[in-house]
């Protein structure tokens, strides 16, 4: 029980150093978003890995739903990538970088809802 509540204190703890380290160390922001992403890869493996624990063939059930994260993070890295870049370059004399930021955001929901959606049809 200690161990689920920790899992979701320890990723809100990350948001909360890297919102500090925006404004107090500029320099360190990239190295905290790295560790971010890679504590938020290990949680999601790890809840993989509980979920087929007990199943019937752990082992290709496993790695199809790795698969399916590891493809779903390709696809929001470049197209939130692709859409903060057009959203810069076309928007942010007027608005702001900002823009871009939160383009990209909004690109890696619907991707997540496009592949939770198809891979689901798959499923059954």
């Amino acid at each position: 029980m200690m161990l689920k509540k920790s899992f979701t204190l320890f990723p809100l703890f990350l948001i909360v150093l890297l919102l500090i380290s925006f404004w107090k160390f500029p320099a360190a922001t990239p190295i905290l978003g790295i560790l971010l992403l890679l504590a938020g890869l290990a949680i999601s493996i790890f809840g993989i890995f509980e979920k087929h624990k007990e199943s019937e063939n752990p082992r290709v059930k496993i790695a199809k739903d790795v698969s399916i994260l590891v493809i779903t993070l390709l696809l929001i890295i470049f197209f939130g990538g692709l859409a903060a870049l057009f959203t810069n370059y076309y928007i942010a004399m007027r608005f702001g970088t900002i823009v871009g930021f939160v383009a990209a955001i909004v690109t890696s929901f619907i991707v997540g809802y496009v592949v939770k959606k198809s891979f689901g049809r798959m499923k059954g």
